[in-house]
């Protein structure tokens, strides 16, 4: 007997731990990292009363049995994708067609990267009562679609499509900015992966893109041909001051060579090539070049 109430006893203990174990199993909950919690109160409390305000951090969380529930909601960082490839984001078509100023249609695939306040995850759960991805496909997606046909709105098709590409782009992640902040959302980065307009854009784009090349050509060619110009005017230039250079120092010599040119050194230079021989004819009443008068006596009697 002894045994069999021992055996019972040990039983009872045993069964007492694994109720206990239970119960403590059941009331400890685990919030993962990169996580926030949310208390969910089952038991009694009014719309938003059931939700406590404070988030639960990541970690282990001993809640109420049967009356408290813990939803996570993610705090890293999160991306929507809205593209029409099916490689991308979802397997349809999530871009979003939105009209420029002229109202033609501008199609566009976007994506967004953001946190949540972890302060405000308690409220986000209470206004939308969904899980994360819930919420990106409807209010997100939704929401980004109004800052694009607001900011849109303002440009031609032309200009979303080219230069003020960016410029919109700004625009929008700024509209997102304060819009989710409200909400505890907070945006990082708004990208507009992709901008769709009609062929007919696309095509007058591509004619003033060519028509500015052709004129850019054009311009290096006049550029060019100027260049060329005025290397042969400076080419011509050149030439004349070098030639002009020339002149002036042959007019020079000639000039320093007259003035040197007296009769006296002229008689000299051809008494150096006379051979002493006096012409045998004249004619025409010509008589030699040389004075005799300015031989000495002794030589004119030695020439008789």
């Amino acid at each position: 007997m002894r045994k069999l109430g021992a055996l019972l006893t040990g039983l009872v203990v045993l069964a007492a731990l694994i109720i206990v174990g239970a119960v403590i199993s059941a009331k400890l909950e685990y919030v993962r990292p990169g996580f926030v919690g949310v208390s969910v109160r089952k038991c009694g409390g009014g719309p938003g009363g059931s939700v406590r305000q404070e988030p639960i951090l990541s970690g282990y969380y001993w809640r109420e049995l049967f009356c408290e529930e813990v939803v996570e909601y993610p705090v890293s960082l999160q991306t929507l994708v809205l593209t029409r490839s099916s490689r991308e984001g979802s397997a349809t078509d999530d871009s979003i067609t939105v009209t420029s100023s002229e109202g033609l249609p501008i199609n566009v695939d976007t994506s967004a990267s953001f946190t949540l306040d972890s302060a405000k995850v308690p409220a986000i759960y209470v206004k939308f009562r969904n899980d994360l991805d819930h919420i990106k496909q409807m209010f997100m997606r939704q929401t980004i679609r109004e800052g694009l046909q607001e900011v849109f709105a303002k440009y031609t098709a032309e200009q979303l499509y080219s230069t003020k590409r960016q410029e919109a782009r700004v625009e929008v992640q700024k509209f997102l900015t304060d819009r989710f902040g409200v909400e505890g959302f907070v945006v990082a980065q708004f990208t507009l992966n992709e901008t769709r307009v009609p062929d007919q854009v696309v095509s007058a784009i591509n004619g003033k893109v060519a028509m500015t090349q052709e004129a850019q050509k054009a311009e290096q060619q006049v550029r060019k041909t100027r260049a060329e110009a005025d290397q042969a005017v400076a080419r011509a230039e050149g030439e004349a001051r070098s030639k002009r250079a020339l002149a002036d120092a042959e007019a020079y010599y000639n000039s320093t060579v007259a003035k040197s040119l007296t009769s006296e050194f002229v008689q000299y230079k051809a008494l150096e090539k006379w051979n002493g021989e006096l012409p045998q004819i004249t004619g025409g009443g010509a008589t030699p070049f040389i004075n005799l008068q300015g031989l000495s006596p002794g030589k004119r009697g030695a020439e008789k």
